[in-house]
């Protein structure tokens, strides 16, 4: 599976019984090795495309947030950023606390989540 000259990888063809491919066959299934790595890599490109969209507009909210708690508390840029840090931390814990105690309750334990 090839992108211009980047293997991203490989396709195994099996018969039940041992034969030699025609040069027709082998051309044909490269061909859709090479198409299946297009739509790989074309979903790659579309998911990185996405993050970095996402990024941006958590800038946003984030630059926006700060802005309002300059505004509202005369804090610095910096200060409102370290609050902002702090509170994401917080409840980041507190979701991690919520989710342990929810697990113990419920009897899951990470391998049963996990196969």
């Amino acid at each position: 599976m090839m992108i211009k000259k980047r293997a991203i990888g490989v396709v195994n063809v099996y018969t039940t019984e041992p034969r030699q491919f025609s040069d027709a066959e082998i051309k044909l299934i490269q061909a859709v090795a090479n198409q299946a790595a297009v739509a790989i890599e074309n979903t790659k490109l579309h998911e990185e495309a996405i993050a970095a969209r996402n990024a941006v507009e958590t800038g946003k909210i984030v630059n926006r947030a700060k802005a309002a708690l300059m505004k509202q508390m005369g804090l610095s840029e910096d200060a409102a950023h370290k609050l902002l840090v702090k509170k994401s931390r917080d409840k980041y814990r507190v979701f991690i606390k919520m989710n342990t105690a929810q697990n113990k309750f419920l009897n899951f334990m990470p391998r049963h989540v996990l196969g």
